[in-house]
């Protein structure tokens, strides 16, 4: 795991450049502060921080083909390394070093950008073709790991950290207002490809880009398919689910350095942990808690199912006192105003695991995404496919759509009486625990950025639930929580909370090939009407206990108190606005620490 920086010039990379690359690797130190590299020929400069996993003593980037007329540097994991790596040395290939970003290379010599086909794991890489003079710069198909660029005068740069690039290459930043604005109303940006940095995007999930003399091109080689294609029974849908999620899981623990999963109580963190004691190998939980008694504190079922296990258990505790720095600490290492409360406690606990000794960490992240884990947004799917199956019924002609409407009416009639479905479908719905205060903030919000004057009731970051195919209104949702939510929100925080303390972050149940299988399942053979995660229950019964299976679903959240007290205290820097909230200010110090960068000079 790593942090990456790259430049591409038109015409000649300069000593500037060189020296930026240097100082943009001193600034991710926390990413890799095992070693680091820096490597350029005329055209393009790469450097890299390296935390190291795999590969200990022989991984060092830049990494070089046998000729190396090939150089790469990435930031991630090729969880199925050991099998590319024996096929390609069967090829005739010789490898360099022991790390399992070399694949990537030779697969390259093989294949060519289709080498991104054969790639299992969580990755952004730029690998830099010196006979072809072409830049190839991809990120993983779910979006663990991140990759900005922007098209600068004279060439192109990358980099792992917006900041990097803003400091460094930036000298006029534009601001994309509904880009802001987005995550203080709803947690996460919306849009894939831009940032609130007009000038800076982000290669997007699944994605990948070629820049050479002729310009930067961007292509698109992964998009998950919610085909309900799957025409086999549900017992053998089962069994491929539980093969893959074994499968996931074994290559996810390759590691040379300790590894441990985090074991909250809840069904996805056990299954990871349950799965992994399976494979034989030795495995550490570490499960956290706050002192005191908190509904969200799950320590007395984690305890107990690792005892039952036989896992080597681990246990933090928290108190308000953890959370001393931990809003400050946590702004200096976010890029973006991704505004989830939970990463207050997630940041104070990688600390603290830190100290354990554990480099890596395998975490339960996708499991409600995948398998229909909210209750919440399971009821509003179904309020939304009932609002516009009535609203089909409108207008009515002839007598055919009158007796329809007359059964609809029949059959949904407590719902249409009490308030017309079971949940409100409105601008409400999504985020609806941050609608009023981002309301009040905007109201009158307001601020000058770079010279430009900018109000948030400008901002049209309406979303929209007509967009979908009429009754495929459950996946439509949960479509918007795995690419927006999960990804842009959770993901990106589980980089940056865990690389901010030098811990990588695993998400076996986000494998690629889970994620399709999974996703090739037809709806009603994986949901039941208010039973979250039935399908991922079914699949676990007897490897998961039934006190953790049927067990109310609890979050990990903050004392509520630390929230109002970040908030209440804080003094805004850059806006304007009578109200402040957790997200708005959140959003303030990032800006404010922006701003305060622009006078590097080079």
């Amino acid at each position: 795991m790593c942090g990456i920086s790259s430049i591409y010039r038109y015409s000649k990379v300069t000593e500037s450049d060189i020296t930026k690359l240097h100082v943009m690797n001193d600034e991710m130190h926390y990413r890799g502060p095992d070693d680091r590299g820096v490597w350029n020929d005329d055209h393009c400069g790469l450097a890299q921080v390296r935390l190291s996993i795999i590969g200990l003593q022989k991984g060092k980037q830049p990494l070089f083909n046998e000729d190396k007329s090939l150089v790469l540097i990435c930031n991630g994991e090729i969880y199925n390394y050991i099998e590319i790596k024996k096929d390609l040395i069967a090829k005739g290939h010789v490898f360099n070093s022991e790390s399992d970003s070399e694949t990537i290379l030779h697969l390259y010599e093989e294949y060519g950008v289709n080498c991104l086909e054969h790639l299992r794991g969580m990755f952004a890489f730029c690998l830099w073709d010196t006979k072809q003079k072409q830049l190839f710069a991809a990120r993983d198909r779910i979006g663990e790991k991140t990759l900005y660029y922007a098209q600068i005068p004279g060439g192109v740069v990358f980099s792992t950290e917006l900041k990097a690039i803003l400091k460094f290459y930036i000298d006029k930043p534009q601001i994309n207002l509904e880009t802001l604005a987005e995550p203080i109303r709803y947690t996460s940006p919306l849009n894939p490809k831009d940032t609130y940095i007009d000038q800076i995007k982000r290669i997007e999930p699944g994605q990948y880009i070629l820049v050479d003399d002729k310009g930067l091109l961007q292509f698109k080689y992964w998009k998950r398919n919610l085909s309900g294609t799957f025409s086999g029974t549900f017992e053998q849908a089962k069994v491929e689910t539980l093969r893959l999620m074994r499968e996931s899981i074994d290559i996810s623990l390759r590691s040379d350095v300790p590894i441990a999963v985090m074991l909250s109580g809840g069904i996805d963190s056990s299954a990871i942990a349950a799965l992994a004691k399976e494979t034989g190998r030795e495995v550490h939980t570490i499960t956290a808690g706050y002192k005191g008694q908190f509904d969200c504190d799950e320590r007395d079922v984690a305890r107990r199912f690792a005892q039952e296990k036989g896992f080597i258990y681990h246990e933090v505790e928290m108190d308000e006192s953890d959370f001393k720095d931990c809003f400050d600490e946590l702004t200096l290492h976010l890029d973006e105003p991704i505004t989830d409360i939970a990463a207050l406690p997630q940041w104070a606990l990688y600390k603290k695991v830190k100290s354990l000794g554990f480099k890596v960490l395998l975490g339960g992240m996708g499991g409600d995404e995948l398998f229909y884990g909210y209750d919440y947004w399971n009821r509003f799917a179904e309020s939304l496919t009932l609002h516009r199956r009535h609203q089909d019924l409108f207008p009515w002609k002839g007598m055919e759509k009158k007796k329809a409407y007359i059964r609809f009416v029949l059959q949904n009639f407590k719902y249409i009486m009490f308030a017309g479905y079971p949940l409100k479908i409105a601008d409400t719905s999504i985020g609806h625990w941050t609608y009023n205060d981002y309301r009040k903030f905007a109201r009158n919000a307001s601020f000058e950025y770079n010279g430009e004057q900018f109000s948030f009731n400008d901002a049209d970051i309406h979303f929209s639930f007509e967009n979908t195919k009429f009754d495929n209104e459950l996946d439509f949702v949960y479509d918007f929580l795995f690419s927006k939510t999960m990804t842009m929100a959770y993901l990106y925080l589980s980089d940056r909370l865990g690389m901010g303390n030098s811990t990588e972050i695993r998400s076996p149940l986000l494998d690629y090939k889970l994620v399709e299988f999974v996703s090739s399942l037809p709806v009603e053979m994986k949901y039941r009407k208010g039973q979250p995660k039935f399908f991922m229950k079914e699949v676990l019964k007897g490897i998961v206990p039934d006190y953790i299976l049927n067990a109310p679903k609890r979050g990990f959240t903050p004392p509520g108190s630390f929230v109002e007290d970040v908030a209440e205290k804080y003094t805004y820097q850059v806006f304007k606005s009578d109200f402040k909230f957790y997200n708005s200010v959140l959003a303030d110090k990032l800006l404010s620490l922006n701003k305060a960068k622009f006078s590097t000079d080079f």
